[in-house]
């Protein structure tokens, strides 16, 4: 295969990245790599596509291979593409969860290029999503600084610091990010509910089947905990039609200070009944709430010392603890999630139940912390801190 029939195919393959095609992008660049393995800025390019078909996985082992390819070559070509090498394994290194990969890779790149604008950014980012606040910002303050970058990024990074050191020079509790997001969530909520309720249909109704003992139960998804129970948002009696409202997490500003939503920025809860370490992110949609529990060493097999607490949690927030028996109620929960290194997740479409759910998850914690100690929570999106 001659070079510049490779550079054609390599031409027609980045272009099919532009044209939104990532799967044939994928398989084009394979197709020359597999014949052109010496070729650095394919293994990046491929690296890219992984990435935004959601390969994260694929997307980092890839940077690797890439590196090694680079430092191989030694040429200048090579040389000036290891800081976008590394930008993307930070990257994918972060769709991972994988914090200090991500903080590694950056981090390697600003030792022979300090004044990299797009590094010191995601760098910046990344700090303030793993509850390191004084550090992102003064990173995300020198890049500024540089004014080395485009005026778009540069102003909107202006706007999210500038934010950002307003609430915590006005003393803002965290809480306020859930308020915010429960609020516009239940309100959105309330204007088709009345809406569709006018056309008689139900809000909120459970899921339910009759068991084999005659006896009406609420239905477990397959695979599912024995206590994640599911209501939908509504539904048509007549036809048994389910309806939805909004098919996505609802990301909310808090008034005041909207630049914040735009990224996930974590604030530590002040309170000092809570025995362990709080965060809430600045994105923390009510309907798509992230919890992320992480537990000191030595708690061995967390999920199964997790699960009970939070089984009891949501059925009772599911029958209406944090509501009323007609409304306001839990919807759904995934499963747990181990993430490693003590750390377990799920997500709780929490419906319109209150806020005060949120304290009472805390007050059960609480108990666990006794015998299972906790290291740090998290609510929203973003990292859990060590």
């Amino acid at each position: 295969m001659s070079d510049l029939f490779t550079d054609l195919v390599a031409e027609d393959a980045l272009a099919a990245i532009r044209d939104a095609e990532p799967e044939e992008a994928a398989r084009r660049l394979r197709e020359i790599l597999a014949a052109h393995p010496e070729r650095v800025d394919l293994w990046h390019a491929l690296a890219v596509v992984e990435l935004r078909r959601g390969e994260a996985r694929d997307a980092y082992a890839l940077t690797f291979e890439a590196e090694k390819v680079a430092r191989e070559r030694a040429d200048e070509t090579a040389g000036q593409l290891m800081g976008p090498i590394h930008l993307v394994r930070g990257a994918a290194a972060e769709e991972l969860d994988d914090p200090a990969a991500a903080e590694a890779a950056y981090r390697a790149v600003l030792v022979h290029e300090p004044d990299n604008p797009r590094v010191r950014q995601a760098l910046g980012y990344l700090l303030l999503g793993w509850g390191r606040l004084d550090e992102g910002l003064a990173e995300l303050r020198g890049y500024l600084d540089d004014r080395t970058d485009q005026p778009e990024y540069l102003d909107a990074t202006e706007k999210l610091v500038e934010a950002a050191r307003r609430f915590v020079a006005d003393d803002v509790h965290p809480r306020e990010f859930l308020e915010a997001h429960r609020g516009a969530y239940v309100e959105f909520f309330d204007h088709h509910a009345k809406r569709m309720s006018e056309q008689g249909w139900m809000m909120e109704p459970a899921r339910m089947v009759r068991a084999d003992d005659g006896r009406v139960v609420p239905v477990i998804p397959e695979g599912a905990r024995p206590y994640a129970a599911v209501r939908v948002d509504m539904v048509d009696p007549k036809t048994g039609q389910v309806g939805r409202v909004g098919d996505q997490p609802m990301i909310v500003a808090l008034a005041g200070y909207e630049p914040l939503a735009r990224a996930q920025v974590l604030v530590d809860w002040p309170e000092d009944d809570v025995p362990f370490p709080v965060w809430v992110s600045s994105q923390c949609p009510w309907n798509h709430l992230p919890v992320q529990v992480r537990f000191e060493p030595g708690v061995e097999r967390p999920v199964e010392v997790l699960d009970p607490v939070v089984g009891d949690w949501y059925t009772a927030g599911f029958e209406g603890a944090f509501g009323t028996p007609e409304g306001e109620r839990f919807h759904e929960i995934t499963d747990l999630e181990d993430r490693g290194d003590g750390r377990v997740a799920f997500w709780v479409d929490c419906g319109r139940a209150r806020t005060d759910a949120v304290r009472d998850l805390f007050n059960r914690l609480h108990l666990l912390h006794d015998r299972a100690p906790i290291a740090a929570v998290l609510l929203g999106r973003g990292f859990v801190p060590r």
